[in-house]
């Protein structure tokens, strides 16, 4: 963890390349700060809560199977109910929004269909409100570099408003977070 430009960092935990994906999806444990969610490599995705500090707590099991999923996103509330959710992306290009509980132990109920398609994009970000209308978006980026827009709309049954195209030439990025 480094704390400014200038520091030398403090060592905060080891063993982190068992996973193969990351999301902080905001507050999921209760507490003030976001938390993290890491997938390992067999499937299993694990909530880390987080301290003031910038440190963790041991990791929590939420579940297996979760190697269906090539993408998985969210920051903040996406369908207004003030828990935080997460969306995640099946290899058929389905989006799938798991909404949030409140309780870390089972930190989201059952999968929700949003929409099939989202296979053109090579990565989906979740950023919480980047349009500044208070409610949490999600931002898509396809393989020619356009990088668009999904405004939030607080609806759990339609999180998602129509894209809006944001920018171009993005795919001269290799990371996007």
């Amino acid at each position: 963890m480094y704390g400014s430009s200038v520091s030398s960092g403090d060592v905060i935990g080891s063993g982190w390349q068992v996973y193969n994906s990351f999301v902080t999806p905001g507050n999921i444990g209760g507490a003030a700060y976001p938390d993290l969610l890491a997938r390992d490599t067999g499937g299993t995705l694990w909530v880390y809560l987080s301290y003031s500090n910038g440190r963790f707590t041991a990791r929590t099991k939420v579940g297996a199977g979760w190697q269906i999923y090539n993408q998985i996103a969210g920051r903040g509330d996406l369908n207004g109910d003030g828990k935080a959710d997460i969306v995640a992306r099946d290899g058929s290009g389905v989006l799938w929004l798991y909404k949030g509980t409140g309780d870390y132990h089972k930190p989201f109920l059952a999968r929700t269909r949003i929409g099939a398609g989202w296979n053109i994009y090579n990565k989906i970000l979740g950023l919480g409100d980047s349009n500044g209308d208070g409610r949490n978006d999600l931002i898509a980026r396809d393989g020619s570099g356009n990088l668009y827009l999904y405004p939030g709309t607080g609806n759990a049954a339609a999180p998602f408003g129509p894209r809006q195209k944001i920018g171009t030439s993005w795919n001269t990025y290799n990371y996007l977070f």
